[in-house]
This record gives structure tokens, sequence and C-alpha cells, in this order.
């Protein structure tokens, strides 16, 4: 792909893996489902997205694998470990993008609309358009064009891009958004996780 494409990107680690900060609440076959549904969600949003010309699935089992099953999505079993290897192996692999947009799978509530209005905030590159979580994560980067800056996810990961974007030059959007900035990770999620399920596709 190539010129003004916009590729999105959702990474998700193998389901056995996922959720662990859940465990006071959930089940490990429970976490493991509420994982797959939620990214399934984040695909699902992406592929209706008309802003969106890709979406590739990051899939670190067959498990996380499967999500993409039945959906238009790429299946990409990225070789690096953790993931800012795993995007870094992402962005040489689609580096012929005219942008990427990186989604958190565990956000609660992701629409179509939403994804289309941050893409249209980073239409003038350099761009990075950043949106941030509640604890200071990244729920959503759109990077024009894809390598302007690289990946740093991890804790505080929402001003370690704020501050690769400045040094890089690059244009930057501040996207506050309840459904990019709500992912799932603690118990008290949950309730969030639930009220965003129940308000449908918006």
């Amino acid at each position: 792909m190539a010129g003004d494409t916009v590729t999105a990107l959702v990474p998700l680690k193998a389901l056995a893996a996922a959720k662990t900060r859940l465990a006071p609440a959930l089940t490990p076959a429970a976490r493991r489902d509420l994982a797959a549904r939620l990214a399934a969600s984040v695909c699902d949003a992406c592929v209706a997205c008309p802003a969106i010309d890709a979406v590739v699935l990051l899939a670190g089992d067959d498990d996380a694998a499967a999500v993409a099953t039945g959906r238009s999505v790429t299946v990409w079993r990225p070789p690096g470990c953790g993931l800012s290897a795993a995007l870094a192996e992402a962005d040489a692999a689609y580096a012929d993008a005219g942008a990427t947009l990186v989604l958190a799978a565990d956000l609660a509530g992701v629409r179509a609309a939403e994804l289309t209005g941050l893409i249209t905030a980073g239409a003038r590159g350099p761009a990075v358009v950043l949106a941030p979580t509640a604890d200071g994560g990244t729920g959503a980067l759109l990077r024009r064009p894809a390598g302007v800056i690289a990946p740093a996810y991890g804790p505080g990961s929402a001003a370690a891009h704020r501050a690769a974007a400045a040094a890089a030059g690059a244009r930057l959007v501040c996207w506050w958004s309840p459904w990019l900035g709500h992912d799932v990770d603690e118990p008290a999620d949950l309730a969030i996780a639930e009220a965003c399920a129940d308000s449908g596709d918006g």
C-alpha cells in the first residue's frame, strides 16, 4: 500500500496472558473472552470506518489471531517481543502506508465516526494525533507519515509520544475522547465497558 492510505494496527497479546489485572474479578476463561470481545469490537469499528483502508491484527498467538475470523482483517504475527518491538516490526512491514493508526485492543466502545474524526485531524502531515487514556497511556496513535515517530508504549506513553512528536517537528493533535480514552485494565473499568456496550455502535 502506498500514497495516502491509512492502515490500522491493532496489537493483541496472547489471550492466555491477557487482562491479568482483572484476576480479582474474572476467571481466566472470562478474561480471555473479554479480551477477544474487546479486540473484535475495535477491529469492527476499524473495518466500518471509511477513512481506514486496511486493518491489521498483530496477534500474539493462534487464539488472538482467531479474532480476525470472518472479518476483513489481516492477521500478522510479529516476531518482536513486547508491544513497542512488535509495532516497530509492523512499521517496517507497512512503511508504504500514508499513515498508520495504532489502536489499543482493549478500548471500550470505539466508534467508526470517532476514528474518522481522529484521522481527519491528522490529514495534514507530518502529524501525530494522540488519544490519551485516563492513566497516561495511549489509546490511539495516528502517525502521518507512518514512521514519523517510533512507538513508545509503556507507563506514561502519552507523554513519551508527545515528546517524540515535538522532537520530530511533527504537528501534534491531542484527541480527547471518551471512547478512545477508556481501556479496560482494572476491575473498576468493567462497569465502563458494560456501559459502552449497552450504548450501541453510535
